[in-house]
């Protein structure tokens, strides 16, 4: 029976790693063509871009003046689909200067440079205290470090949301109980075309007391 679980588990592994890094490469994908190609723009925008503004309704960012989005990417729909929900401070980061670079072109054609800002930063370590909304993307790694730091950094009432393919929600779940102090507001499933069930991801908004 033990050895049965271990080796569930170890397949468990392998297939969340693999899932992830498929989908990894997806965003990026997407991100590359949708910064260049109007047409793959347009369907960006509809179909993932509605999946943001659910997720912003139902984490109730309205009213929030500082923003930070770890993972922008190169076509930085978080930050758009943001710039027309709320009126607050918009800072994106990524990891990889290039997506940065052709991030703010993107940003500077949709004429929002005076209401997002992009920037080269690492989740692990970018300074967050000033901000009072963090939002990390699905394709965002290590996600589990990157939550830790969150978790500890953030001040109180802060909002944290964390993107996460649905294979491997259950390890942001085990994250989260083992902080008292962050609480699950609500869980949203994502399912647009090609993601359909039981592809997709999650979206958890939590809350630091």
């Amino acid at each position: 029976m033990g050895l049965q679980l271990k080796r569930k588990t170890i397949l468990d592994t392998i297939a969340i790693f693999f899932v992830k890094k498929t989908a990894n490469c997806f965003w990026e994908i997407a991100d590359a063509f949708s910064s260049q190609n109007d047409t793959i723009t347009r369907l960006y925008n509809k179909t993932i871009g509605k999946e943001y503004e659910k997720e912003y309704e139902h984490c109730a960012l309205s009213n929030h003046s500082n923003i930070l989005h770890i993972g922008c990417g190169a076509y930085p729909l978080t930050e758009i689909i943001l710039a027309r929900c709320t009126k607050g401070n918009i800072v994106g980061i990524d990891k990889n200067n290039q997506s940065v670079q052709r991030g703010q072109q993107v940003i500077k054609k949709n004429k929002l440079d005076g209401r997002i800002t992009l920037k080269y930063g690492d989740g692990l370590d970018f300074p967050v205290e000033e901000f009072d909304t963090i939002i990390v993307s699905s394709c965002s790694q290590p996600k589990d470090k990157i939550m830790e730091h969150l978790f500890q950094k953030v001040r109180s009432h802060s909002s944290i949301i964390v993107r996460e393919v649905d294979i491997a929600t259950n390890d942001i779940l085990d994250r989260i109980k083992s902080h008292p102090d962050i609480e699950l507001k609500q869980q949203i499933r994502h399912n647009p075309f090609p993601f359909i069930e039981p592809i997709g991801w999650t979206t958890f908004c939590l809350k630091k007391k």
